[in-house]
């Protein structure tokens, strides 16, 4: 299935270059194929900078986890409250 995005705009220079920070601390969290909880909070605090999460951002967090693990999900970490 096609999806279309008609609404669509074209990213700035800056947007690229922070979807490719972004990608780049995924793949670099997903090296022991597992997320932190640091890492989870570095990949949230990226795509919040601008106060918003967009279509693009979660498109590469997918993708980027999906290229590194294929079809393996990643494993979190997981905080002890006690």
């Amino acid at each position: 299935m096609k999806i279309e995005r008609p609404n669509a705009k074209t990213l700035s220079p800056q947007e690229v270059a922070q979807l490719q920070i972004l990608q780049s601390t995924v793949e670099k969290a997903l090296d022991d194929g597992q997320f932190s909880i640091t890492e989870i909070e570095q990949i949230k605090a990226i795509m919040w900078a601008d106060g918003k999460v967009t279509y693009e951002e979660l498109r590469t967090v997918r993708n980027t986890i999906h290229s590194v693990m294929g079809d393996v999900p990643p494993e979190y970490e997981w905080r002890s409250f006690g």
